[in-house]
């Protein structure tokens, strides 16, 4: 987005730019390199010459609500970065942080403080500066939502909750008054991708493309649309579920009111009948963000599709306004080796002015012996000059070259621990659910085992026989030893019911049929105590589904 302020103190959009970015992996830094390579597009289309500000999507920004007693200017900076320290579980030389106030009364001072890890703002710096836009400000994208939101609703009153939608994760902000509290969940638009591809077995790519054409409205078969719908319906739920639990979390921070009235932005709130579901589980008014209600739009009037952007210029019309406004709230997350590097910058005509008094100095008593200098010490000096080159040419070849190998080893390793990744994220939701399905029953623990030994041979399983055969793979067998306990509330006097006894039985059953088990051993039971029955297992896990 290109905003300016004009004359009057309004703000005024020039231009804006939408971009997709299709990159599967959740490798934060390889996604960025990709997001990169739109950078000079985005320069040429705008035409600006302005400064630029980078908004980070939440799940890149850890973010931590403080409240510390009230006391002096000099002590309280003191304070907020031993608090830094204490909640950032990174260590310190690996993130950039900074801090913004939230409120102040006779007794406390609320603070919020937000870090990223400073490999990846240095990388979302040196891209803008490659592209000719050095980044002024990096900040959390939901203090941009907030700085927005105030500025196009200054009427708005009572609890506010602003939920912004993304692909990987949502941001959910509470704003009472002059306070506000900010949380990210993991579930996004990317979760009816998945769920899509999960159903139809297809690539994670085709299911996303099937998605666009359903928010588009397209025409689709009926097996597809049946497993579209089926996901958004079960992402509305848990998005439900997730801003129900979150509010929760929000009241126990000291809040006392909840929200009134509910604000969607974001892509993933293009979803189909996402407003009247969220209206009808929270018993609240919902209606979507206008980051533009308070932003002229003239050189925009020959857009067809405004009102759709609308759900993407959040944050990016929000960073824009924030820079103007005297009173927004700021979490500027610019790498210090960028800061430093901008004052040497500043100060080099000084240091110039420094070095040729100094050179001048030295040279008075050597000028005799220079000018007596032949022609043979010139000619050395030419062919330096003429080797030079040459050799700093040849050491950027061998730099780039090991940086090009370098990469090349992260991307192979990268494309197998995203795999693992996503794989664990699936694993645990499905566990989840089957447990879900019996009810009253929880696990104390989940303990690991790979056997290394097995890792050269392997094992090859028949998920429908329960049969394994060795052949040559790659892949470690993995087992999960789980420990956990059934409650009998039908029963609480008995040491093993009939009840028990089925629903402990429905949930091996269950995990048997798990895609990310290939068989289930080990089976051990405690009735000890009467209603509590005590059950551990082994799962073996399916190699073609690695943990």
């Amino acid at each position: 987005v290109h905003l300016q302020m004009n004359a009057t103190g309004r703000c005024d959009v020039v231009d804006y730019l939408i971009e997709p970015v299709r990159f599967s992996t959740t490798e934060p830094l390889l996604w960025l390199k990709a997001s990169s390579q739109l950078f000079g597009k985005v320069k040429k289309s705008l035409k600006a010459d302005a400064k630029a500000g980078f908004t980070l999507p939440g799940h890149l920004a850890l973010t931590k609500y403080l409240k510390i007693p009230r006391t002096t200017e000099k002590k309280r900076q003191k304070i907020v970065a031993y608090e830094a320290r204490q909640n950032i579980p990174y260590p310190m030389n690996e993130v950039t942080w900074d801090d913004c106030p939230v409120q102040e009364d006779d007794l406390d001072f609320e603070t919020v403080i937000s870090a990223a890890k400073t490999d990846l703002v240095e990388a979302l710096s040196l891209y803008g500066r490659e592209a000719k836009m050095d980044p002024e400000q990096i900040e959390p994208a939901f203090i941009s939502l907030l700085n927005g939101f105030r500025f196009n609703y200054p009427e708005a009153s009572g609890c506010i909750l602003l939920l912004s939608v993304g692909a990987k994760s949502t941001d959910l902000i509470y704003i009472d008054e002059g306070r506000f509290y900010s949380r990210n969940v993991a579930i996004g638009g990317n979760a009816v991708s998945q769920e899509v591809s999960d159903a139809l077995g297809i690539p994670f790519e085709d299911a996303d493309a099937l998605k666009v054409e359903g928010l588009r409205g397209d025409e689709l078969p009926d097996l597809e649309k049946g497993a579209f719908e089926t996901a958004v319906a079960n992402f509305r739920q848990r998005l439900s579920v997730e801003i129900i639990r979150t509010t929760a979390i929000f009241k126990r921070q000291g809040y006392e009111n909840a929200p009134q009235r509910v604000y969607l932005t974001g892509g993933g709130t293009l979803l189909p009948k996402l407003e009247e579901t969220l209206s009808d589980q929270l018993s609240v008014p919902v209606e979507r963000y206008d980051p533009l209600k308070k932003v002229r739009v003239d050189s925009l009037r020959s857009r067809e599709n405004v009102d759709t952007d609308k759900a993407f210029l959040g944050d990016a019309i929000g960073m824009a306004i924030g820079r103007f406004l005297p009173d927004a709230c700021c979490l500027n997350l610019i790498p210090q080796s960028l800061i430093r590097q901008r004052k040497f910058t500043r100060q080099k005509p000084f240091y110039l002015v420094a070095g040729l008094v100094a050179s001048a100095a030295a040279a008075l008593p050597v000028v005799s012996s220079t000018i007596e200098i032949g022609a043979y010490e010139q000619e050395n000096l030419n062919l330096v000059e003429q080797i030079e080159p040459l050799g700093k040419i040849n050491k950027e070849i061998h730099e780039k070259r090991e940086a090009i190998d370098k990469l090349r080893k992260v991307v192979e390793s990268s494309a197998g621990i995203a795999d693992s990744r996503s794989n664990w994220l699936l694993f645990l939701n499905d566990v989840q659910e089957r447990m879900l399905s019996v009810e009253d029953v929880w696990l104390d623990r989940v303990e690991v085992l790979r056997n290394d030994e097995q890792k050269s041979v392997g094992t090859r399983f028949d998920q429908r026989n329960n049969r394994s055969s060795k052949r040559d793979t790659d892949h470690e067998i993995v087992r999960l030893r789980l420990e956990g306990r059934l409650i009998d509330v039908r029963n609480p006097m008995s040491k093993v019911s009939p009840d028990s006894y089925s629903r402990v039985k429905a949930l091996l059953d269950s995990f048997k049929r798990s895609a990310f088990i290939a068989q289930l051993e080990d089976e051990r039971f405690d009735n000890a105590v009467p209603g509590i029955l005590k059950f551990n297992f082994t799962l073996v896990v399916n190699p073609e589904r690695p943990l």
